[in-house]
C-alpha cells in the first residue's frame, strides 16, 4: 500500500533552513565519498563543514525547537566547536549523530529507476517490509547504456519517487550496493510532497564520479 505521506514539523524542515540543509547534506555526501576511498580523516573532516552549516543555520533561523533536539544540538556543537575534534572523534560517531539529527534516513530508500515496484530489478528489494510513500526530490535524470542516472541538483525539477521506509534496510544496504555497482552511488537527499515541503532525508541512488569510465559496468 502506498501513503501520501505530509510533512511533520521538524526543526530542519523549516523554508528558512533549507539553504543550510542542503549544504549540510551536500558535505555529507562528499564525506561519503572519502570514507569509501578509506580517506578518514578527510571523511571527518568534511562531516564537521556540514555540521558547522547545520549550526550556522540554526543561529541565523532562531529556531528554538524542543528538548529532544537540545540534546542533540549539544553534541553538534561540541563536535563542531572543538579544534580537536578531527582527532578524537571517530566516524561511526559522526555518522550515528547524522543519523540521529536527521531521524535515521537509513531506514529510507527513494527510488526512481529500475528497483520501484514493477520494475525489472525489483526483486533485488521486494523481501524487504515496510512503508511506500510517495514523494519528489529535485534534480535530472541522465541516461546511458539505457539506464537511468540520478543527479540531485536542489534547482532542478521535480522528479516522482517511490520511497521505502524499513528498519530491514540496514541489513540490506550493502548487498543492494553491490547490486548497483560502482556507476552508482547512495547518497542523502531531501524528499518533498507535492506541496514543496520537506517530508524528510533519505537515501537515493546517483550518478556516480566513476561513469566516465564505460569499461566498469557491469549489469
Amino acid at each position: 500500500m502506498t501513503k501520501r505521506a505530509s510533512a511533520d514539523a521538524n526543526w530542519w524542515q523549516s523554508r528558512e533552513m533549507r539553504p543550510y540543509l542542503v549544504k549540510s547534506i551536500s558535505r555529507f555526501n562528499e564525506a561519503r565519498v572519502y570514507s569509501d576511498e578509506g580517506a578518514e580523516i578527510k571523511a571527518c573532516e568534511t562531516i564537521l563543514g556540514g555540521l558547522d552549516a547545520l549550526r550556522a543555520g540554526l543561529d541565523a533561523c532562531q529556531d528554538d525547537g524542543g528538548e529532544g533536539r537540545a540534546g542533540l544540538l549539544d553534541e553538534l556543537l561540541v563536535a563542531v566547536e572543538d579544534d580537536q575534534a578531527v582527532c578524537r572523534i571517530d566516524l561511526p560517531f559522526l555518522w550515528g549523530l547524522i543519523e540521529r539529527l536527521f531521524d535515521y534516513p537509513v531506514n529510507r530508500l527513494a527510488i526512481y529507476g529500475t528497483l520501484r515496484r514493477g520494475g525489472a530489478n525489483h526483486r533485488i528489494i521486494e523481501h524487504i517490509a515496510g512503508e511506500w510513500t510517495e514523494g519528489f526530490v529535485c534534480g535530472r535524470i541522465e541516461e546511458y547504456y539505457g539506464f537511468p542516472f540520478f543527479v540531485w541538483n536542489a534547482e532542478g525539477s521535480k522528479i516522482a519517487v517511490e520511497v521505502l521506509s524499513s528498519s530491514e534496510l540496514c541489513e540490506s544496504w550493502e548487498r543492494i550496493d553491490r547490486f548497483e555497482g560502482v556507476w552508482y552511488h547512495r547518497n542523502l537527499i531531501p524528499v518533498y510532497d507535492s506541496a514543496d515541503n520537506i517530508l524528510f532525508i533519505a537515501n537515493i541512488y546517483c550518478k556516480s564520479g566513476m561513469m566516465c569510465n564505460p569499461g566498469l559496468l557491469h549489469r
